[in-house]
């Protein structure tokens, strides 16, 4: 009997074990970690239109991405910390950290950026060391328009995302470039921070172009 015509039927006459060869394969678990941008602030409706909700939409049924973003949340432990341990709870098999954005605010940052780098790179590990070994990504924020409640373009774009590369380079992780492919696109920041559904999208599609090549 034919190798493939053998499989078909014993999958179809086993009742109660189901053969490897025969089970869909596990859906890619994405952990979408950040602040409000991530959580879709701006948007009209976040459970639909945040960059995850849109990541999970180009993806496909393959994958599974979870929205762990909560607005005001930084990287900087002694800010308004992001509390990770749900994301890690999630075993994910890709990790997108999205943070950086709050940590611009001039009393946060003139005030603890030289914590900055070593937080970061202690969030990666914690990452790295789940059984699920996922592989990190490090988002370099979104351009602020100029800006607003203390979020400073300046400050992300001469300060915060060259810390980021540098804890990226330290633990050998990627990088998803938000900031460079939106500079002239101001109109998908209304308030001159969060993207609007549009916008959200557009981050979408930049993260998924770089997920999908692991």
């Amino acid at each position: 009997m034919p190798r493939l015509l053998s499989t078909v039927l014993i999958c179809a006459l086993t009742a109660f074990h189901v053969p490897t060869e025969c089970q869909a394969a596990d859906p890619v678990r994405v952990a979408c970690v950040g602040d409000s941008i991530t959580e879709g602030v701006g948007t009209q409706n976040p459970k639909t239109d945040s960059y995850p909700a849109k990541l999970q939409e180009i993806l496909g049924a393959g994958w599974n991405v979870q929205n762990f973003g909560v607005g005001g949340r930084t990287m900087l432990r002694k800010a308004d910390p992001f509390d990770h341990h749900p994301a890690l709870s999630s075993n994910p098999a890709i990790v997108i950290i999205a943070l950086g954005t709050n940590d611009s605010k001039t009393p946060i940052w003139s005030g603890h950026k030289q914590e900055f780098v070593g937080d970061y790179v202690a969030m990666i590990k914690e990452f790295q060391a789940l059984p699920s070994h996922p592989k990190v990504w490090a988002c370099l924020p979104a351009p602020a328009f100029p800006g607003n409640w203390g979020i400073t373009e300046d400050v992300i774009r001469d300060e915060v995302i060259p810390a980021i590369k540098q804890a990226a380079q330290m633990t050998g992780i990627g990088l998803i470039d938000l900031h460079t492919p939106l500079l002239e696109n101001k109109a998908l920041f209304p308030d001159t921070v969060h993207p609007n559904g549009e916008g959200a999208k557009r981050i979408a599609e930049l993260v998924a172009a770089a997920i999908k090549t692991r």
